[in-house]
């Protein structure tokens, strides 16, 4: 079983979003990847159509605040991942129609697709706890939102 802690850093949280639309959300955290070491700088704009692809195909918004935005980059060589809050929430078309205050976005190289749908797993997982979005609504620094995610994966 594959680690999933080992795909996020605190470099890679970002505390307050500073995009206002679902789009331009997406842009700040391939930018956060890159910024924090999880993707590379070559990949970024691949990332970014790839994400934009998949929230076509339909929203990555879970409700009850949270969405998990994923693609698999072609050429990529590990998977990575981005956590961000948005104080004010951001239309992101989730399923209950209601503002996204947390994301979690997933990196995954296509050539590793069931290590892929096991991160979306450990995400999803997460996601359906009440208190992992509030407690990520509620922090106010990138050690926070990490810590969040560390004592709720264990």
């Amino acid at each position: 079983m594959t680690d999933c802690m080992e795909f996020f850093s605190v470099d890679a949280c970002v505390p307050h979003l500073q995009a206002t639309t679902r789009d331009a959300v997406l842009e700040e955290l391939v930018s956060v990847a890159v910024k924090g070491g999880v993707l590379p700088k070559a990949r970024k704009e691949q990332a970014l159509e790839g994400l934009l692809a998949r929230e076509e195909r339909g929203s990555t918004g879970l409700g009850r605040g949270i969405a998990i935005p994923h693609a698999k980059i072609e050429g990529l060589r590990r998977h990575g991942g981005v956590i961000a809050r948005s104080p004010d929430g951001i239309d992101f078309r989730a399923i209950d129609g209601e503002p996204v205050y947390a994301m979690v976005m997933l990196i995954s190289p296509d050539s590793r697709a069931e290590e892929h749908l096991e991160m979306l797993r450990f995400i999803s997982t997460l996601a359906r706890d009440p208190d992992f979005t509030s407690f990520i609504r509620q922090s106010t620094t990138a050690a926070d939102i990490f810590e969040v995610l560390k004592e709720r994966a264990s």
